[in-house]
């Protein structure tokens, strides 16, 4: 009950005084990887329609920490 109580507490905090980052969309609240997918989008395309170049790097990560200890 009591980490109950400590993590509503420090979630509130965070939020409420904007202490993390409007990009963090992992392990947040009604946030998911769609909304990340649409917010690159939108950087690309406004990025695109200013006359800038745009250029992505992705990792596949998948089964990276499988053989950790």
């Amino acid at each position: 009950m009591l980490e109950k109580v400590l993590i509503n507490r420090i979630m509130h905090r965070i939020y409420s005084d904007n202490l993390i980052s409007k990009n963090q969309y992992g392990f947040t609240p009604q946030t998911s990887t769609v909304d990340a997918v649409m917010a690159m989008k939108d950087f690309v395309q406004d990025s695109l329609n200013d006359g800038q170049y745009v250029a992505l790097i992705s990792l596949n990560v998948k089964g990276a920490f499988d053989a950790a200890w």
